[in-house]
């Protein structure tokens, strides 16, 4: 194992691993039966990437994925070893399965987080009124009944504008996605 690096890299190891440690686990998980797998395996992969963080920073390119897809290649070899040391389990998936499962969520997470961006851009655009209107239905103390009270308005009516909103929002999404601006 690769010494630790030096203390002043902690805090960018730190940042990065805390923003990515989400995405890393549901990779992590989409190879492991049991969410206690994932668990452990998922403290040995920030151990090791601490370990061997000197060589990502030697090997880094400017792509604001490039930790996460890192930490998903160590993550792949973490969950590889773990399987190894469970080998007598018949729940044990092979290799290349393990590998296929593990380019498939790197793949998902990686959209995942695309349309988030351009869900958070496109409801960024709409002016706050609308905003407020379409997060209501998701914020708790909130309601389209409030609303539709300070407004004087009728509630349909308000629904109605809401599900426009939300076609609006998911046809921004598409175009946006489309661009490659995400």
């Amino acid at each position: 194992m690769s010494k630790p690096p030096p203390a002043d890299c902690y805090d960018q190891f730190v940042a990065l691993f805390a923003r990515h440690e989400r995405a890393v686990r549901g990779v992590i998980r989409s190879m492991l039966p049991s969410l206690q797998d994932t668990d452990d395996v998922m403290q040995e992969v920030g151990v090791a990437c601490w370990h061997k963080f000197a060589e990502f920073k030697i090997k880094t390119d400017e792509s604001k994925d490039a930790f996460f897809r890192w930490a998903c290649v160590v993550a792949r070899f973490e969950v590889l070893k773990f399987r190894r040391k469970c080998a007598r389990d018949r729940l044990v998936l092979s290799d290349e399965t393990i590998h296929l499962l593990s380019e498939d969520a790197e793949h998902r997470s990686v959209n995942a987080e695309r349309e988030r961006q351009a869900l958070e851009d496109c409801l960024n655009s709409l002016n706050t009124e609308d905003q407020r209107l379409l997060l209501s239905v998701h914020t708790r103390g909130d309601s389209v009944a409030n609303i539709a009270r300070q407004l004087g308005q009728n509630v349909r009516r308000l629904y109605s504008r809401i599900n426009a909103l939300r076609d609006i929002l998911g046809e921004c999404i598409r175009q946006k996605l489309v661009a490659g601006d995400f």
